[in-house]
């Protein structure tokens, strides 16, 4: 990843390569290097407007690059197929794809997977939001300061997501039925999936999560 730089792979002890990958950084150099993109993926990107093509493809780029380092590939040669959910998947190994603002986080592992990433909200937006978790969260965040609600919501809503992914629902399943937490440590409502907060190498202002179904 040091080739490109506006890759950073974030230190973890974790059975996982997670990178994260700045598009502003990188805007340029995705979008010349849209050879590594199918016709199909160029197609999807052109249904959006301009500077939401962009951020996609250049996303799509970045996943390709990052699976091409993992499996000793040529991004190009990698074969994205969509499953049964509408969720892209390679047969070699499970990845999860995040975007929040201008970053991407891109995890690869070998068990299934779900990573999400959120930029810390306005604190009437985490307030509202509030009632889509689960009611035990909504108690633990109500004693919550003020003025550190908005950060703690969003660090339990990425973990919400983070395992709603590992389980391949997503939002599909309400987020609100799964008691995971607002304490320092993430409560795990499934017996098989791993929640962990990654709490290195991001920048200020945004949180992240990532859940293992092993």
């Amino acid at each position: 990843m040091e080739s490109h730089p506006g890759f950073t792979l974030l230190p973890t002890q974790l059975d996982s390569t997670i990178v994260l990958a700045d598009t502003d950084a990188e805007a340029e150099w995705a979008r010349i290097d849209l050879s590594s993109l199918t016709k199909q993926e160029m197609n999807y990107a052109s249904e959006f407007e301009p500077d939401a093509a962009a951020t996609w493809a250049a996303g799509r780029v970045i996943l390709r690059h990052v699976l091409g380092t993992h499996l000793d590939r040529d991004p190009a040669d990698i074969d994205i197929r969509l499953d049964s959910a509408g969720k892209p998947r390679v047969e070699e190994c499970e990845f999860s794809v995040t975007r929040a603002r201008r970053l991407v986080l891109v995890a690869v592992a070998d068990d299934p997977i779900g990573i999400d990433l959120e930029a810390v909200p306005e604190h009437a937006v985490a307030a509202e939001a509030m009632s889509l978790l689960h009611p035990k969260e909504q108690s633990e965040l109500k004693q919550v300061p003020k003025s550190e609600l908005a950060t703690d919501f969003v660090r339990v809503w990425a973990r919400k997501e983070a395992f709603l992914k590992a389980l391949s629902t997503g939002l599909a399943r309400d987020p609100g039925m799964d008691y995971i937490g607002a304490a320092a440590s993430p409560n795990s409502p499934h017996p098989d999936v791993e929640i962990f907060d990654l709490e290195s190498g991001l920048p200020a202002g945004y949180h992240a999560a990532i859940a293992f179904n092993r």
